[in-house]
């Protein structure tokens, strides 16, 4: 049995993740806020825009949009399932 790829949210998927935005056809900015430590990344095609504080979160904004399409907030049954799971 072929041991499974294990990928963990850590300083060398940083540029993989910008890499993969950049195939799945997105325009990638990163802008720090003058006013603020606080810094945003953007990926924006033709139609959409994600914001998130780095590339890894950007690709889970684009994989829940892309999953669960403009409908991708929680419903009340989903939510009430998620609390009394976690």
């Amino acid at each position: 049995m072929a041991s499974k790829i294990r990928i963990a949210d850590a300083g060398n998927v940083l540029i993989p993740a910008y890499l993969t935005l950049k195939q799945k056809g997105f325009v990638v900015r990163w802008d720090k806020s003058t006013d603020s430590e606080q810094e945003y990344w953007y990926a924006e095609d033709a139609t959409r825009e994600f914001i998130a504080d780095g590339p890894v979160a950007l690709l889970g904004l684009i994989a829940m949009h892309e999953i669960r399409g403009d409908d991708w907030e929680a419903n009340d049954d989903e939510i009430q399932e998620f609390l009394e799971k976690y």
